[in-house]
Order: C-alpha cells, then sequence, then structure tokens
C-alpha cells in the first residue's frame, strides 16, 4: 500500500502561507504588489493593532471579473506567466499566483472588485481557505482586499507574532519601500484611523525621497546616474557628513523590486571604506536597472532575494559607478580608482586611501601619531583631525594631588578591566590639534582624546543621576523641532518613557514632526536634532525581546556622546585638568562607553629608540 499521498488543499494552502506569509507585513506586501501589477494609481493600506486584526488593501486598478476573481484564489493561478520561457523574463511583481490563496487560507478575506467594463462588482467572502459567499455588488473600480484576524486558525503562528509596535513597523517599511519604487503612484498608509504616511504621485524619486524623509533628509542627498554594459544605476547618497549609526537607509531595488543583496551591499561597503569614518554608514538608495534575463528573481517564496547570473561583474560595475559618481561630485579631494572586483573570501576589496589637501609637515605629523597608534592596538586606527592651526596650549600643572584609585591593593581585582595607570607625576604638558590631550610621566607620554573622554566623564554622570533622583531637565528658549520619517514615527512611541526619565520633554504632532521642549542639564552643547534621529536609527526592528535596561544604557551613550565636546573645539586650562580629574574617577578611564580608546601611550625608550639615543 503506498504511503505517499496528496495533501488535501486546504493543508497545501497553509503550508505555502508558512511560506509566503511570515507577518501582517507579509500580507501588505503581496496586496500592494497585486496592486501595482494591476496598474494602480493609488493605493491606501489600512490596518488596526499592528495588521493582527485587520489589513486593508484598497487600489484603483483594472479590476477583476467574477470569473478571475475566483480564480484568483486558487493556488498557482496567475496572469504573469503562459510558459516555462516567461520565467525568463519575469518584469511583473508578483508571478506566483500563491499570494491570496496563501492569505485566504489563514484568515478571514473579504475580496470586492470591479473592471472598468462591468456595471457591477464581485464580492467574494473566504474563511480559513474555504468560500462562504459571492455575490453581486456596487463598489468603484478596483480592487478592495480585507485581511481580518489573521492566523486565527493558527494559533502557534499568531502566538509567535510581535507586540503592535514592531509588527507596524515592519508594515511602515513595506510601505515606504513601495513609494520609492514607483514614485508616480500615490500611497496612503493608516493605523487605528491615525494616518501615518500620505504621498501624492511625483515627478521623480528626490520628490518622493522629500516626502518620505523630509526637506532636511533630501536636501542632504546627492543624485547620479551611470550607465554599464549590462546594467543601469541611479543613486542618491547622502553627503559626506550626513551618515548614519546604521545600515538601514541603504535601500535597494532591482528593477524597481525592493530587494536584499548582500552582493550590493558589499559593493557599496567597499567603494565607502575609506570615506566614511568608521562606525557610520553612508545613506545609499540605489536603483539598478537590468535585462530580466540577467537575474534570477525566483530564489524565495517573498522575492526579496535575488541571483545575478554575472555576480563578478555587477559588484564591479556598482562599485566603480560609485567611485566615479564621488569624484565627480567631488564627494572627496581625490580619488583614484583602480577597476574594483568582487573579494574572494580570503581577501578585502580595497579602493586607494584619501588624499588630503593639507599642510605637508602636519600630515607628516599626524602619519606618524596614526603609526603609533596602529601599533599599540596591533591594528590601524582611523585618526582624523580637524583643520585647525591654533598654537599649542601648554599646561605644564601637576596633577599629584589625585589619589591613585587604580591601585591593585585599593579596589578588589574584579573591578578593574584593564592595566592599571600610574597616576604618580602625571603632568599635562600640551594638546595637539585641539583634539588631544598630552601627558608626561617619569617613563611615558599619554595622549587623551578630549572627545571620548568627555564622553565616558557625561556616561557617568547621567548613570549616576539616574541612580539617584532622577537626571536634572533644562527647557529650552526655543522648541528643536525634528523631522521623522514614517518609519522613525512609528517607533519613538517605544522610547518616549525612557527619554522622559533622562531629562527630555517631547511631543508629537500628527505630522511626523517632533518638538523636543526641554534636555537633560548636561546636554549643553548637543546636536539636539541629530542625536533624535540617531537614537531612531539605532532602535532594533523588533523591540520584544530588546533589554530595557540595554536600551536605557544605549540612549545614554547616546545622549552623552552628543553632549560632549567635540574634536577641534578648544578647552581652556581649566576645563582639561578638571576633564582629566573626572575621567580617572570613572570606571575604566579608559574606553568609551562605545568601547573605543581613550588613552593611547608612548614609552620613553621607544622615543629614544626612534633617535637612536639607545
Amino acid at each position: 500500500m503506498s504511503k505517499i499521498k496528496i495533501l488535501p488543499q486546504n493543508i497545501a494552502n497553509k503550508i505555502a502561507a508558512g511560506e509566503v506569509v511570515e507577518r501582517p507585513a507579509s500580507v501588505v506586501k503581496e496586496l500592494m504588489e497585486n496592486s501595482l501589477d494591476a496598474g494602480a494609481n493609488e493605493i491606501t493600506v489600512e490596518v488596526k493593532a499592528g495588521g493582527k486584526d485587520l489589513i486593508r488593501i484598497v487600489d484603483d486598478g483594472s479590476g477583476m471579473s467574477q470569473d478571475d476573481a475566483l480564480l484568483s484564489l486558487e493556488r498557482h493561478a496567475t496572469s504573469k506567466i503562459q510558459s516555462f520561457d516567461d520565467l525568463e523574463t519575469i518584469t511583473t511583481m508578483g508571478f506566483r499566483g500563491e499570494a491570496l490563496p496563501s492569505i485566504a487560507s489563514v484568515s478571514r478575506l473579504e475580496l470586492i472588485t470591479r473592471p472598468a467594463d462591468a456595471m457591477e462588482g464581485t464580492k467574494i467572502s473566504v474563511e480559513g481557505g474555504v468560500t462562504r459567499d459571492v455575490e453581486r455588488i456596487g463598489c468603484p473600480v478596483g480592487t478592495r482586499i480585507s485581511v481580518a484576524n489573521l492566523f486565527f486558525n493558527v494559533p502557534a503562528r499568531r502566538k509567535f507574532l510581535k507586540t503592535i509596535t514592531t509588527e507596524l513597523n515592519h508594515i511602515v517599511n513595506q510601505v515606504t519601500w513601495a513609494a520609492l519604487s514607483r514614485p508616480d503612484v500615490g500611497f496612503r498608509l493608516s493605523h487605528n484611523g491615525k494616518g501615518i504616511l500620505d504621498v501624492r504621485p511625483c515627478n521623480n524619486v528626490i520628490e518622493r525621497i522629500r516626502l518620505i524623509y523630509g526637506k532636511d533628509f533630501s536636501d542632504n542627498i546627492l543624485q547620479f546616474d551611470w550607465d554599464f554594459e549590462n546594467l543601469e544605476l541611479l543613486a542618491f547618497i547622502g553627503k559626506p557628513d550626513f551618515t548614519r549609526s546604521s545600515r538601514d537607509h541603504q535601500l535597494f531595488f532591482l528593477n524597481r523590486r525592493p530587494i536584499k543583496s548582500r552582493l550590493i551591499g558589499g559593493a557599496l561597503s567597499s567603494a565607502f571604506q575609506n570615506v566614511i569614518p568608521k562606525g557610520r554608514y553612508p545613506v545609499a538608495i540605489l536603483f539598478i536597472k537590468m535585462d530580466s534575463h540577467l537575474v534570477d528573481v525566483n530564489v524565495h517564496p517573498a522575492k526579496t532575494e535575488v541571483r545575478f547570473r554575472n555576480e563578478r561583474g555587477v559588484y564591479r560595475d556598482i562599485s566603480n559607478g560609485l567611485l566615479m559618481a564621488m569624484r565627480e561630485h567631488e564627494y572627496i579631494p581625490e580619488i583614484n580608482a583602480p577597476v574594483a572586483d568582487i573579494p574572494d573570501s580570503k581577501q578585502k576589496p580595497t579602493i586607494p586611501p584619501k588624499i588630503h589637501k593639507s599642510n605637508p609637515r602636519r600630515s607628516e605629523i599626524e602619519n606618524s601619531v596614526t603609526d603609533y597608534l596602529s601599533k599599540q592596538d596591533k591594528k590601524p586606527k582611523d585618526i582624523s583631525y580637524p583643520s585647525t592651526s591654533t598654537p599649542f596650549a601648554r599646561l605644564g600643572k601637576p596633577i599629584q594631588n589625585l589619589t591613585n584609585r587604580f591601585d591593585v591593593h585599593k579596589r578588589p581585582v574584579e573591578s578593574i578591566a584593564l592595566p592599571l595607570m600610574n597616576l604618580e607625576n602625571l603632568e599635562v604638558k600640551t594638546r595637539l590639534f585641539n583634539t588631544y590631550i598630552v601627558l608626561e610621566t617619569p617613563d611615558e607620554v599619554l595622549f587623551i582624546d578630549q572627545h571620548i573622554a568627555e564622553e565616558r566623564v557625561v556616561y557617568e554622570r547621567l548613570k549616576r543621576q539616574m541612580l539617584r533622583d532622577g537626571v536634572p531637565s533644562q527647557g529650552l528658549l526655543i522648541t528643536v523641532d525634528v523631522e521623522l520619517s514614517a518609519s522613525q514615527a512609528s517607533m519613538i512611541d517605544s522610547i518616549l518613557g525612557i527619554l522622559r526619565e533622562i531629562g527630555f520633554d517631547i511631543e508629537i504632532s500628527d505630522d511626523r514632526m517632533v518638538k523636543v521642549k526641554s534636555v537633560p542639564s548636561l546636554m549643553k552643547k548637543g546636536d539636539i536634532k541629530n542625536m533624535i534621529l540617531e537614537l531612531l536609527d539605532q532602535l532594533p526592528d523588533s523591540l520584544d525581546d530588546y533589554d530595557k535596561l540595554k536600551l536605557q544604557d544605549n540612549i545614554l551613550i547616546t545622549t552623552a556622546c552628543h553632549s560632549s565636546i567635540h574634536a577641534g573645539d578648544k578647552m581652556s586650562d581649566a576645563e582639561t585638568i578638571n576633564l582629566l580629574k573626572e575621567l580617572f574617577e570613572t570606571k575604566p578611564p579608559y574606553v568609551c562607553p562605545h568601547g573605543r580608546p581613550i588613552v593611547a601611550r608612548m614609552k620613553k625608550a621607544e622615543l629614544e629608540g626612534k633617535f637612536q639615543r639607545r
């Protein structure tokens, strides 16, 4: 007796749903793609409870006849593919014919649709994959699909959905990506009746970028395009000083389809690796156009991953295109760009180092310090100095009155993370480039980065204040307005409580504007606007499993960073001494909260060796 059986239709549909419908955002993605393929000029997305209770997509596309509407709910029913050869030249967003039946199998679905040549439309009700009702109905041209109680009949799947905020954020991302890929189409998104995104049809991508991310964002974007033999590249790149602390603003589109690609991400990183400071990432929205036979979009059911037939060529073209565009736009002073090639597992891609248009003698000094610091940690460090020619300030003030708080006999060993520093006879000598404080002991020279040092000090102060009576707040004479993207606006509620605990008073308006009324009193010189944006960019996609204390600590770290003195800022002698005193009272005083080194040391013997005194 045969043990192999054909699965019943309802089970097969639920299996397909597991591949296509991961979460509410997956439903939004699939249904929007169907609307775009139907030629819609306006698409409205309404959700409730992060899409768990309701997802409704309304479009003004071509609509369907009753026969086609019924067929659309059958597996592998599609108007996009007629023969095997069509798989090689797919240009539509959807083509598998699995989305609607898969969604209908795990929800209560209602489909209302009418084509332009029909006097009335069709309404179909489906529950758990079973068609309950089909009737004629008066309705506008286009299609409206309502998906209620997602995963109601698959409780295990519903249980694994995240919080409303997290699920909503994924939906916002999907609508944002669709809106960027199709600026000619209007998109609206609302949650529980409150508007989140409303963008009209636009003439070009940069106009759509401005509507989604705001004027400040679009004003800091450079646009360029480049044609290669097998692909066309349209890129929107942030200016050199407009970077982010995460890769969330690196978006890739292939033939108008949003995709994920390590290959493209690697080409982007290769082009910018010697341009963007360590720990920062360029803003990059890349649109790639290729003949469909050169790429396979049928790799994954969600169609977000693709396979290029010539990966080496794609990597080379994108990397070189970005390098040439940066040179053309004077993104950096000068680049001598060789032909880039795709890296293998043993070799990292490289581009020539940036050439500084600065004083030759000063460059020699910078290189010497960089070389020394590199040897200290056995790896190169990024050292960039501000363009200032302020004379060095000779301090010559001893700080022997500081007790050696790091004596191994006075403090438990487990509280000391790094080698001990002998503070006896420590003397402040000078400052370099208004960035580095130079100290001297009888047998070595110490270099301290003033920004990183104060970052550690401010972080420790904020933590102490929170543990005691709370962080003192300082009202602003003029409120600071921060324009958020739809995704950022959907996430800020999740951190408002913590922000208030550390001294911020923030008001959110309906037009994605945030008004900052008060800040921590320590934040006397901080860039409030960029700090808020950086905090939001650093938030994970899901806050459900994210430790609140860790989130609080990350907010304190970012606040401390933006509240501290910067490289190139002048400090008085008294400020320098006070900073050092406070620094050596922190634990540990050798690294900032981000993990960057605060102190580097050069032994007297090493210096003597360079001058052949030994």
